[in-house]
């Protein structure tokens, strides 16, 4: 191979990584920029202890292997749902988000994903994580966990059903 020719490949190639070296920077600082922006946001954030806001209901998730359990309280008493939750629209809703706590092999990390709605959560055995969201839609949304949590990770799919 003549030196000519080599010298044309070593241009061409530090050109490459040049051009590739401006894509990224520009990506990492367009990154930057938005999600430092104050408005950023996928949910709505609980600041301080994990209360309840006033005039939000309260569900209490509780993640097993491999289901979701939802329970709260309604005019109609005490409502305990698994997989499938029924709500209503624009009304706020707190989620208390967690995995049973017991056995190590029980004792598992779920994460709790409605991405329609922009929440993700992580249900922690014996730790309680709270999320407050009022949803403004009605419709059928999928909820299902992102965290693999065993053997029968894929079963932790439901449905979250707004109302009006």
């Amino acid at each position: 191979m003549s030196d000519d020719n080599h010298k044309k490949k070593m241009k061409a190639e530090a050109l490459w990584i040049a051009g590739f070296l401006v894509v990224l920077a520009f990506t990492a600082g367009l990154n930057f920029y938005i999600t430092s922006q104050k408005d950023f946001s996928i949910a709505t954030k609980m600041t301080g202890s994990n209360s309840i806001p006033n005039g939000s209901i309260p569900i209490v998730v509780t993640g097993y292997q491999w289901a979701w359990s939802y329970t709260y309280y309604n005019s109609t008493g005490k409502q305990t749902f698994v997989d499938n939750l029924n709500i209503t629209v624009n009304q706020s809703y707190t989620l208390v988000v967690t995995s049973i706590a017991g056995a190590q092999q029980f004792a598992v990390i779920h994460d709790l994903y409605i991405p329609q709605m922009g929440i993700q959560i992580y249900a922690v055995p014996g730790q309680n994580n709270t999320i407050t969201f009022t949803p403004d839609k009605t419709g059928t949304f999928v909820i299902e966990c992102v965290e693999y949590c065993g053997y029968e990770h894929y079963l932790m799919r439901g449905y979250l059903t707004v109302v009006a």
